[in-house]
């Protein structure tokens, strides 16, 4: 799940999905209905960062899903998988 944007923010939009796990859960804005859908990997990356002067968006806490812990989930994986000849 992305940051909002500023329009998004204009309108005052609210994040109607969280992530639990594997599992994204996303919430009807108006009916309260909820979804969930598992997968191998669901990251959050909507708040809990500090944005750096160089737009660097650096983990505050532990839910944030930066660029290295997706490629410490992931891409050590897939490059291995890589070297030995799967695509």
């Amino acid at each position: 799940v992305r940051p909002f944007n500023d329009r998004e923010r204009e309108r005052g939009a609210k994040c109607c999905v969280c992530m639990q796990g594997p599992s994204t859960l996303i919430t009807d804005p108006h009916t309260g209905k909820e979804k969930t859908f598992t997968f191998d990997y669901s990251f959050w990356s909507h708040d809990g960062f500090i944005e750096e002067p160089n737009g660097l968006l650096v983990p505050e806490d532990d839910r944030y899903a930066d660029q290295r812990k997706v490629y410490n989930k992931l891409g050590t994986e897939v490059l291995d998988n890589a070297w030995d000849g799967y695509h």
